[in-house]
């Protein structure tokens, strides 16, 4: 189970990305801009190991979207543990 209580916050996020593997799993929560006057948002993504994000073939990649919050966040946490 991925659990990343404590390691993960907006502020961490406005700064860099986030990134881990579970179970032969890897994934990565970033931020992403939107134009302007759109709300950013928290990205997370899954893809099958062992390579590196840059390396995978897109249809290997599964992304999701959530509001950039700290609920965003234990929202993108669940969504993670559920489809690794």
């Amino acid at each position: 189970m991925i659990d990343l209580t404590g390691m993960i916050s907006i502020p961490y996020l406005k700064k860099t990305t986030f990134t881990g593997s579970e179970k032969g799993t890897n994934f990565m929560i970033r931020k992403i801009s939107r134009e302007e006057g759109e709300p950013d948002k928290i990205q997370a993504v899954i893809w099958p190991g062992p390579f590196i994000f840059s390396v995978t073939e897109d249809e290997k990649k599964t992304y999701q979207e959530f509001e950039f919050s700290e609920d965003g966040i234990k929202a993108a946490v669940a969504w993670l543990n559920e489809v690794t």
